[in-house]
């Protein structure tokens, strides 16, 4: 028998033997009732010890795959049932793949970041360097203190930082709000609205009610009155860009006040529009509405920062640091405390800045280079940099992705990402990293 094992692998020795047998078995190589060598052969042919061999034909003799009896060969056990081969390709010829892309076009909720690695690394020796506390699992003190302010500073917003529970970004946050709100609910999102965070609804046994929206948003004299929660997006409205105006604002509050509704707002892009200052968030106008605020640090510091937080009422924190604390800690405590570093620093805010600036240059790119180039293409009427492309049939645009793909370049569907849309594609230059824009412009502007 060929079987690879090693004491160099981190696998104990018998496991290693065990799982080739069992991979031997799987692809054919041995048969029910084949014999096997004795543990005294295979362990010589192995160079391992026979004790080693022993441990793994015992193991899988009570998995039913080997059958040992006394005087005979060790056999692969008679009546194990294989399952059968995967067939090869019709004609012998290799199947048809699609080509892997470098670079992908397709929609995402983060910037190509603007902090450096050695800012990076600085934060990091500061946190590290700090003794280690007490965990709290709502999150570091330090950083709670710092999320507040920093939501002082950059959106007016005037929370406790005991108000502030940190997650492991807006998923988790928003699986924590639905733990803290009961099991079976009906949660309604927007229709047409950016897929994200609904998928994460019924993976809790919760009910997906779909609600309209036009240009301003959710439609509230739509709203069904029998939701038990409510997520929308109020500062970046897909697919049609833009904000919620404060008028909408107020009176999806009033209605969520009067039917009990809580409200989820996702904030993840309201400190990286630049055209206008961040509207308030729903949580700094609510009265008697009870509204929970997912934000995550991805679009402010760095796409591969896998931290948010959740800001809730004092009437309702309590419930959510509960459900934090039973799951657990969501994000290690140098990583906290390093946020931390970055937000009383100021280097956040100045990165949004730098996010602006960044943004309004790729869009006069795209509207100067693509725009007029693409029949059929328009820019997102939002503030980031989302270009659609629209075909008069679905075989050019299938021709058109294929040729993209060919080249490297991997493109997003309206249908993919939100519901009741069109069925162009969508390529968004907003995340990526300056060479790529770049480079990225220069292939699609080539294909065309």
């Amino acid at each position: 028998m060929l079987l690879d094992v090693s004491r160099d692998y981190p696998t104990p020795i018998p496991a290693q033997i065990a799982a080739g047998i069992r991979d031997a078995v799987a692809t054919g190589a041995l048969s029910p009732n084949d014999a096997i060598p004795s543990t005294r052969v295979l362990a010589e042919q192995l160079g391992v010890s026979r004790g080693s061999v022993v441990t793994a034909y015992d193991q899988l003799e009570g998995e039913g795959y080997l059958l040992t009896s006394q005087g005979a060969p060790t056999r692969i056990h008679p009546d194990l049932t294989v399952a059968a081969p995967v067939p090869e390709p019709a004609g012998g010829s290799p199947a048809r793949t699609t080509p892997k892309a470098r670079i992908s076009l397709k929609p995402s909720p983060g910037s190509a970041g603007t902090i450096r690695p050695a800012t990076w690394r600085k934060a990091w020796r500061e946190a590290a360097a700090e003794p280690g506390n007490s965990v709290d699992k709502s999150g570091e003190p330090e950083l709670r203190h710092a999320v507040a302010e920093h939501l002082r500073l950059a959106r007016s917003m005037r929370v406790s930082p005991d108000q502030i529970v940190v997650t492991g970004g807006s998923r988790e946050g928003l699986m924590c709000i639905l733990f803290a709100l009961g099991p079976n609910l009906r949660v309604g999102v927007e229709d047409p609205g950016h897929p994200g965070l609904r998928r994460v609804i019924p993976l809790g046994g919760h009910e997906v009610v779909e609600c309209a929206t036009d240009t301003d948003g959710v439609v509230v004299s739509a709203l069904p009155d029998s939701l038990d929660a409510l997520l929308v997006t109020p500062s970046h409205l897909y697919p049609f860009g833009g904000a919620m105006p404060a008028t909408r604002r107020v009176e999806l509050l009033e209605w969520a006040a009067r039917t009990e509704t809580v409200v989820i707002e996702d904030d993840f892009n309201t400190e990286l529009r630049y055209r206008i200052s961040p509207q308030p968030a729903l949580s700094s106008l609510a009265t008697r509405a009870d509204v929970f605020t997912l934000g995550t640090f991805s679009t402010l510091l760095s796409r591969e920062l896998a931290a948010g937080y959740v800001v809730a009422s004092p009437a309702t924190v309590e419930v959510l640091r509960e459900v934090r604390s039973v799951l657990g800690m969501p994000v290690s405590s140098v990583t906290q405390r390093a946020i931390a570093y970055l937000l009383n620093d100021g280097v956040a805010r100045r990165s949004s800045r730098a996010v602006h600036r960044g943004l309004a240059q790729r869009r006069k790119v795209l509207n100067e280079r693509l725009v007029p180039l693409i029949n059929g293409a328009e820019l997102a009427p939002g503030d980031g940099a989302d270009l659609t492309v629209r075909f008069d049939t679905r075989n050019e645009r299938d021709e058109f992705e294929q040729r993209l793909l060919e080249v490297g370049i991997e493109s997003g569907h309206e249908s993919a990402l939100w519901t009741n849309s069109g069925d162009g594609l969508v390529l968004s230059f907003a995340h990526l990293s300056a060479t790529d824009f770049d480079l990225a412009v220069e292939i699609v502007t080539r294909i065309v």
